[in-house]
């Protein structure tokens, strides 16, 4: 015999889900979407300065090379012009013995040889010149590309924790479904035995299918599904109703059910799924507490009472003081120099929005 019921649960809870579907759908373009933007103008970026600062670095050579050609041209220019002066100071002294001698032409050599040697300097100083604002214009392209780089790194790690953010979202969502099965009830069960076994393996298998259709919903299914071994999910049967049940002879009992499942994944579920440090879960007991900045990134300010000083961070020179650089927390090793003072150079350990402040000594109080 079979009985039937009426299919309340769904009509119940689909306002529920109507609305969340609603609100789904009017949610904000999703974060890893927009972040994969930056990061892709943030690459275009780095892709300009590189190319920037290779075309600067090729014209600061050239620059070298013909400031070396200039200083070699220089020690010439003036061995020429010694060479005219002398030519010049003998025929003066042979003067006086033949007031007839011809000075145009030495005079004239000697002038032309001066002009060369001016001209030399002149042309020298002006490449000198450009070589110094080619060498300020690289240190410049050199901390934009620190910059870049920095904020590149900044936004991977801000993708991997929208990723993980929008798995673990996804992962924890609920759903009704209508599942049926038939099972063969030995005859030794009770009514009650095989009526209990039918609903409890109708229910495994809505657990299954539940499982199934949230796997294949998943954004990064793929990678996912490659990852899932061992990771647990924790599906929930919250509710449930017989819509159909009963014997359909040869002691098959045939169930069919709607229930309403929800999935309360392990903490680490997401990291697990996507393969990136677990980190990235157990940093905060819930992704939905707050929309929250990237706290393994800091700002630091490096200050010191000194002007035209250096500035290194890491290895990489940020110019003169105030320097404000995001960081990843941790030790960082801080350098601060200046001609005529003695050197800082500290590790600095940080872990939150901080400034550094440096007091440079004279090298005469060493």
């Amino acid at each position: 015999m079979i009985t039937r019921r009426i299919p309340a649960l769904l009509l119940a809870l689909s306002p529920f889900w109507l609305s969340t579907s609603i609100a789904a759908e009017e949610a904000s373009a999703d974060p890893v979407a927009v972040i994969d933007e930056k990061l892709s103008n943030k690459e275009s970026e780095l892709s300009t300065t590189a190319a920037e600062y290779d075309s600067e670095a090729q014209r600061f050579q050239q620059l070298q090379n013909e400031n070396a050609k200039l200083k070699r041209d220089e020690q010439e220019l003036n061995a020429k012009r010694n060479r005219a002066k002398s030519a010049l100071d003998k025929q003066y002294s042979r003067l006086l013995e033949d007031p007839d001698i011809d000075l145009m032409s030495f005079q004239k050599a000697y002038q032309d040889s001066w002009s060369a040697v001016k001209d030399n300097q002149t042309t020298l100083l002006e490449n000198q010149q450009l070589t110094t604002e080619s060498e300020v214009r690289l240190s410049q392209i050199k901390q934009k590309q620190a910059r870049l780089s920095s904020e590149f790194s900044y936004l991977e790690e801000q993708k991997v924790e929208a990723r993980v953010k929008r798995l673990a979202a996804e992962l924890s969502e609920g759903d009704v479904m209508q599942t049926s099965f038939k099972t063969n009830c030995s005859a030794t069960m009770t009514l009650g035995e095989c009526t209990s076994q039918g609903q409890q393996l109708t229910k495994q298998k809505a657990v299954k299918a539940f499982k199934a259709q949230l796997m294949e919903k998943l954004t990064e299914s793929t990678l996912a599904k490659q990852n899932a071994n061992g990771v647990q999910l924790n599906v929930h049967v919250q509710e449930s109703q017989i819509i159909r049940a009963g014997f359909e002879g040869n002691n098959s009992y045939f169930t069919e059910l709607q229930a309403q499942l929800q999935a309360k994944p392990e903490a680490t579920a997401a990291c697990k799924m996507l393969n990136v440090s677990s980190r990235y879960c157990l940093k905060n007991d819930t992704f939905a507490q707050k929309k929250q900045q990237d706290k393994n990134w800091i700002s630091m300010t490096v200050r010191s009472d000194q002007y035209n000083d250096s500035v290194i961070i890491n290895g990489i020179k940020y110019g003169s003081t105030p320097v404000e650089v995001l960081l990843p927390k941790g030790l960082h090793k801080v350098t601060v120099s200046k001609d005529g003072y003695q050197t800082y150079n500290r590790e600095v350990t940080v872990s939150h929005n901080d400034t550094v402040w440096v007091k440079l000594r004279s090298k005469e109080q060493s």
